[in-house]
């Protein structure tokens, strides 16, 4: 598949909900899009850039210094990811997003969206509605693993 096949696709995402023809495809233009099957990780060419997982499952996994890794969430179809946010707090960690159904996802370069985001408002609050989802699905796995 090509990326002008996922602009309709993008559409019909929350992410891009409102969001004009022009600007999205914008938005597409600039981005990359990625294919990795089951069992294979999706590597992390920039910390700061956006991933947004078109099709599949993917689990979120914090490794640390030491080695140790454990799981931190998932991300289904839709879902947006930001490695940089979770890194924040754990500066010698790192993040590994192991592909846990055949996905399809693109990296949007993170200054990019950043200065989309101050100019069309509408995408930054489709942009913190995501990451609040992400972020409250992140919590209750990890409560349901402490439980």
């Amino acid at each position: 598949m090509y990326k002008p096949d996922y602009l309709l696709y993008l559409k019909s995402l929350c992410l891009f909900q409102d969001i004009n023809h022009n600007l999205l495809k914008k938005i597409v233009d600039a981005s990359n899009l990625y294919f990795r099957e089951t069992n294979e990780n999706i590597p992390i060419h920039n910390e700061q850039n956006m991933i947004i997982i078109l099709t599949g499952k993917v689990n979120v996994h914090m490794k640390e210094s030491s080695g140790l890794q454990y799981k931190i969430g998932n991300l289904n179809s839709s879902d947006v990811c930001l490695p940089s946010i979770f890194l924040y707090t754990h500066v010698n960690n790192s993040i590994i997003l192991e592909v846990t159904q055949s996905s399809v996802y693109i990296e949007v370069p993170y200054l990019f969206i950043k200065s989309l985001s101050v100019k069309e408002p509408i995408l930054k609050r489709n942009i913190l509605r995501s990451l609040h989802k992400n972020l409250q699905s992140t919590y209750e796995e990890i409560f349901n693993m402490m439980s």
